[in-house]
């Protein structure tokens, strides 16, 4: 069993380019078991320069209607993974053509977003490379090449891209409407450091069995590899997740609130998913927060693929990329005191 999402993402990453590849060549009896997607194939790959560094991402257009402005979205990939990892993990793109938006799944430096933890091992954070310019020239891109719908500009991200998802909210907020973060509560930098500018929404969705970032906070230990009892290094500290809903719930100025517990997508699953949503009646930020009281440091429903007799979904509690995308379509950019 996979034993961290970066591990999830390679083995996605190789598997699945295999097996698709056969079922375009119909030579592989099983494919037609597996469930219908968009493969990377049919997505765009461009490069820009960004602070002087070559960045890459892949992106997916819709075919309809494509002189209308469209919702931006952007996917990040956990710590050691690749934007290609997250079209497969995800499935995001699925839903493009429904719904209407572009999304966009770009690769971290070195395979790692700089989210402010500052952990020195990894270069990325050593030369501290400048993500949120790196978001903000990709935006800048799609405004001058396609028509992007301003007001609905999100990031979602898991793991060490939930963080980024955060630091993106916060240091960027005059261009995101909302965030998402899977898999990651808020680290210390952002509680000490967040400054928001503009009214935004912030989502998350956590397993409280999470076995890499604390549900009672403190010291994050990264497994070094996919073995049991593998050597973990440390990854920073966090906040724990009721301190995180806490810390949003306050930075947005939320007045309402409401608590619920939501069903699994099986609903013969004994285990609770406990939904906090919070707003600000004045803003109309929202705060989202989904507690899956047995669930791990994974992408709720992501899909994935061992072998031919092991692929399919990674659980079914909730589905982390459907809620995500409703939470989109509720949250675009609010403006105060224009029109």
């Amino acid at each position: 069993m996979f034993r961290t999402i970066n591990d999830l993402e390679k083995t996605v990453f190789v598997k699945l380019k295999s097996i698709f590849l056969l079922c375009s060549l119909n030579i592989c009896s099983f494919c037609k078991t597996l469930p219908k997607f968009v493969p990377v194939s049919d997505h765009k790959e461009s490069k820009i320069l960004s602070a002087g560094r070559e960045r890459v991402f892949r992106y997916y257009l819709p075919r309809e209607n494509q002189t209308t402005a469209k919702p931006l979205i952007f996917v990040l990939h956990g710590g050691g993974g690749n934007g290609e990892a997250m079209i497969y993990l995800s499935r995001i793109t699925d839903y493009a053509e429904e719904e209407d938006f572009i999304v966009v799944y770009p690769t971290g430096y070195a395979n790692r977003w700089n989210d402010g933890r500052g952990i020195q091992r990894f270069i990325t954070d050593q030369l501290n490379i400048d993500d949120v310019q790196f978001f903000r020239d990709m935006i800048e891109f799609f405004k001058m090449n396609y028509n992007v719908d301003s007001q609905r500009i999100h990031v979602v991200g898991i793991s060490n891209g939930g963080f980024m998802a955060q630091r993106l909210i916060c240091e960027a907020s005059d261009l995101f409407a909302s965030g998402f973060s899977v898999a990651a509560t808020s680290s210390v930098f952002i509680a000490n450091s967040c400054n928001i500018q503009s009214p935004v929404s912030v989502g998350f969705i956590f397993g409280k069995k999470d076995d890499i970032i604390p549900f009672n906070g403190g010291n994050i230990y990264i497994p070094v590899s996919s073995e049991p009892n593998a050597e973990r290094l440390p990854g920073g500290e966090s906040l724990s997740y009721q301190d995180t809903v806490q810390l949003w719930k306050n930075r947005l100025k939320c007045d309402l609130e409401d608590f619920q517990i939501i069903e699994s997508l099986s609903r013969r699953k004994n285990g609770e998913i406990i939904k906090q949503t919070y707003m600000n009646s004045n803003t109309n930020s929202r705060l989202e927060a989904h507690l899956i009281e047995k669930g791990g440091h994974v992408w709720p429903h992501g899909f994935f693929y061992v072998n031919e007799k092991n692929y399919g979904y990674l659980t079914d509690d909730i589905d982390a990329s459907r809620i995500v995308l409703n939470f989109f379509k509720q949250t675009p950019k609010i403006r105060i005191g224009v029109n």
